[in-house]
């Protein structure tokens, strides 16, 4: 079946235009929360976004949304989209929100959707919500309708995380890493990760101001990083996208590393590993 609102990866379009009003935003959240009321509990979601102007916007109407049908609305800011996810599992969450066009312009924003173990929606799901919000929800009575909170420490739960998949017996020492963020989601947590493990860190398109999200800087625009990267001779470069949920590496000479030889690279030592199931290496 046909889907109206969401493409490939949520609900997208420019700020105030059709779909991308604070309107939709609001039903949305009244649609999705009252598809996951799923038993007595008290229900709770996860909400972040990326840096561009429109979240602000976005982000009120969801709360609206979902504290109107019961559920209780934790806020984490600006954060990568898989520290959304995570965030959505480790703290029991009943789903997850993630405010963000990805590499798009600042005009641009969207809505994806987590389920409760992090990962994206369903088809199914996803149906279900479309119908919800073509229809009629049903209200929380004014006794049961939902809260908000702001978590001050999302941030450093996101770092810690990040950090535990490094090697305990390796650090970065002694590297020097130029990071691009994009002005995007990764502003913060991107260098500091990469500082707390050991490595000089050169940190560029981190100065968002709602507007300039992925201009100039980030994974679709690399020769920023390119150049940084020679001129501070640095060892690796980074580049981030708006939302931090993509990648572009570049060497030290400054020539970006195609993706498939990434791939390759990550998957040859999963399968020395053992890690990669089914590998007929």
């Amino acid at each position: 079946m046909a889907r109206k609102y969401f493409g490939t990866d949520g609900i997208r379009g420019t700020t105030n235009v059709s779909t991308m009003t604070a309107a939709m935003a609001m039903k949305v959240g009244m649609a999705a929360g009252a598809h996951f009321a799923r038993g007595d509990h008290r229900h709770r979601v996860v909400i972040g976004k990326d840096t561009r102007l429109s979240g602000y916007m976005l982000e009120n109407a969801m709360v609206a949304g979902f504290t109107s049908v019961g559920m209780d609305v934790v806020l984490v800011g600006p954060m990568p989209t898989p520290a959304v996810a995570l965030l959505t599992q480790s703290m029991r969450a009943d789903m997850g929100v993630m405010i963000s066009a990805s590499h798009n312009p600042y005009a641009d924003n969207g809505i994806k959707l987590f389920g409760p173990d992090g990962y994206k929606l369903s088809d199914e799901d996803e149906l279900a919500i479309e119908a919800l919000i073509d229809g009629e929800v049903p209200l929380a009575p004014a006794a049961n309708i939902g809260r908000a909170r702001r978590v001050e420490d999302a941030r450093g739960r996101y770092i810690h995380a990040a950090k535990s998949t490094f090697p305990g017996d390796l650090t970065l020492d002694g590297l020097k890493i130029v990071v691009d963020c994009a002005n995007g989601a990764a502003y913060q947590v991107a260098p500091s990760a990469l500082w707390e493990l050991g490595a000089e860190v050169i940190a560029i398109g981190v100065t968002p101001n709602g507007k300039n999200i992925n201009d100039g800087v980030g994974s679709t625009a690399p020769d920023t990083l390119c150049e940084t990267v020679v001129a501070s001779g640095a060892q690796i470069g980074i580049a981030l996208d708006g939302d931090a949920d993509r990648l572009i590496v570049a060497d030290e000479t400054g020539r970006v590393i195609d993706g498939d030889q990434l791939m390759a690279l990550i998957a040859g030592g999963w399968a020395r590993q053992g890690r990669l199931a089914g590998a007929g290496w």
